[in-house]
């Protein structure tokens, strides 16, 4: 199997700097690079695709040296946001255009192979327009594993699908790699993707790795603004926010235990009773609400907005009660500063 190997890498476009970056890939895993936009993401997989120049550092496959190599020669599958199909080539010639430039004899034929394994040949004659967002996305992924790639590099590959789609492509994606033994290093947003494909989590942020390790590890290490709604926290409360709560029933002790960037109350450390004085302090019900598989409930409580999850039968209250509400201290997540969002 293939392992890559990034060391120290370092560039500049500008005013942003990216690095020092140091990662590990192995061959047959996925490593799912997050962080928000700006944080360098699609800058580092053309770094590493051969596309940007870098000012330090060393790419390595099987520890030989590729940095030097131009894209062609680094033997890399790189599948860009906008996927990068031919227009004017029909799904056939579109998954072969690798094979061709590299002169094989039997371009047609190896390309039907991986067009059998994406499910495409019933599509075969067709052009990219005439594809649903679903399809390109296969052939995309099946002209980029034509080539016989030593490493899979793709960005932001399953926005536009719906879920269905996004599944089968995953589960297909996870087989292949496992099979071929390939390395792949994924950009998404998605939650979904990362945590049923990932087997190693990146967080970017600001051009530097802010952590790095298995998916459950994301969960109990430090969390900045960014990991906890990636985690799916909600009642997320800036330091500003919680000083102007202070003079409130638990406000003060809310800011003694935020972090630099804040704090989250999990929905494990909240608690609400349809009786005002059944918790800590009151709130009032903002809205009543239906969400995935149980109702949810918005609080107000002074200045704060809390988001609670309540049971599967339609809940007592309703918009504008006061109920009572009471918060598990020892469950409250600090979070640390963070940039947020670079643009």
């Amino acid at each position: 199997m293939t392992g890559v190997t990034v060391r120290n890498l370092e560039l500049e476009r500008g005013e942003f700097r990216l690095g020092p970056i140091d990662l590990a890939m192995e061959g047959g895993t996925a490593t799912i690079l997050l962080g928000p936009s700006g944080a360098g993401k699609t800058t580092l997989l053309r770094a590493i695709a051969g596309f940007l120049g870098v000012r330090e550092g060393s790419i390595e496959v099987d520890g030989v040296p590729v940095d030097r190599e131009p894209p062609e020669r680094r033997g890399f599958g790189f599948v860009p946001p906008s996927l990068g199909l031919f227009p004017h080539r029909r799904v056939a010639r579109n998954v072969s255009y690798p094979l061709e430039i590299a002169g094989a004899s039997d371009a047609s034929a190896q390309a039907r192979r991986w067009m059998e394994r994406f499910d495409l040949v019933p599509l075969a004659h067709r052009y990219p327009h005439e594809l649903s967002s679903g399809q390109q996305q296969r052939v995309a992924m099946a002209r980029a594993l034509a080539a016989h790639p030593r490493f899979l590099l793709w960005d932001e590959p399953l926005s536009a699908l719906d879920v269905e789609s996004r599944d089968v492509l995953l589960r297909l994606v996870r087989e292949l790699i496992e099979r071929e033994g390939l390395p792949l290093l994924l950009v998404t947003h998605d939650p979904t993707t990362a945590f049923s494909l990932g087997s190693r989590l990146v967080v970017l942020d600001e051009g530097r790795i802010r952590f790095q390790g298995r998916p459950e590890e994301l969960a109990r290490g430090p969390l900045n603004r960014f990991t906890a709604r990636f985690l799916g926290y909600e009642n997320l409360y800036a330091p500003h926010e919680l000083a102007a709560a202070s003079d409130l029933p638990l406000g003060a002790a809310l800011a003694r235990a935020a972090g630099p960037g804040g704090l989250v109350i999990p929905a494990e450390a909240l608690r609400w009773s349809a009786e005002r004085w059944g918790g800590d302090a009151s709130a009032r019900v903002r809205s009543v609400r239906w969400s995935s598989a149980a109702w949810s409930i918005d609080l107000e409580l002074g200045s704060l907005r809390l988001h609670v999850v309540g049971a599967h039968d339609a809940p007592s209250v309703r918009p504008g009660a006061v109920v009572g509400v009471g918060i598990d201290l020892s469950k409250v997540k600090p979070l640390e500063s963070s940039s947020g969002p670079a643009g």
